[in-house]
């Protein structure tokens, strides 16, 4: 036997596990049988994230009832995680830019830990997660928790404000994130 064949074979199998699909990417379930699954893993409260969950998964249109794989929801709240993120940022960007708008010092040192690194990180990993239900690829899970860091270390910076018009956003952010990566497990991400 050649040394060829072996090669060809190790090569074949760890292209098949970095681009295969998700392993739960086809269960077909409802929204809320996704919702339930999702939401019955810490943290609590459950009931607000099944909420979120509900919200999120509704706003693509999909009827309560109606059946989908279960990899289209953990798609739709990647992507509404995405958007949020711009929102977001675009909202720190405008208090950045208006000085009446934010006070110097601390808070405008906050904004821009936020815009200048920690959400385009975010943005960035969950763009590679955005590659769901069909391609799991390599180490999907650590891209959401990498975002899930990123969200979480804005949230902490902005928090230590007296006030701040951003600290609800990043919040509900950090929520949607967690949503999203709390559905890729549904299907399987690792």
């Amino acid at each position: 036997m050649s040394l060829l064949v072996p090669i060809i074979v190790a090569l074949s199998l760890s292209l098949t596990v970095v681009s295969g699909e998700c392993p739960g990417a086809r269960n077909n379930m409802t929204m809320e049988a996704a919702c339930r699954e999702a939401c019955a893993a810490p943290p609590s409260p459950a009931t607000r994230m099944y909420q979120l969950c509900m919200d999120t998964l509704g706003e693509v249109g999909t009827p309560a009832g109606s059946v989908e794989e279960a990899g289209e929801y953990a798609y739709h709240a990647t992507w509404r995680a995405l958007w949020a993120y711009l929102d977001t940022m675009a909202m720190a960007w405008h208090f950045l830019g208006d000085a009446a708008a934010i006070a110097a010092g601390e808070e405008k040192a906050a904004y821009a830990f936020c815009v200048g690194g920690r959400y385009p990180e975010a943005e960035a990993a969950m763009e590679r997660v955005n590659w769901l239900p069909g391609h799991c690829g390599h180490d999907v899970d650590g891209e959401y928790k990498r975002a899930l860091c990123d969200v979480e270390a804005c949230r902490d910076r902005v928090a230590k404000l007296a006030s701040s018009p951003l600290i609800a956003m990043v919040d509900a952010d950090y929520n949607r994130t967690l949503l999203a990566y709390l559905l890729g497990k549904v299907i399987g991400v690792k």
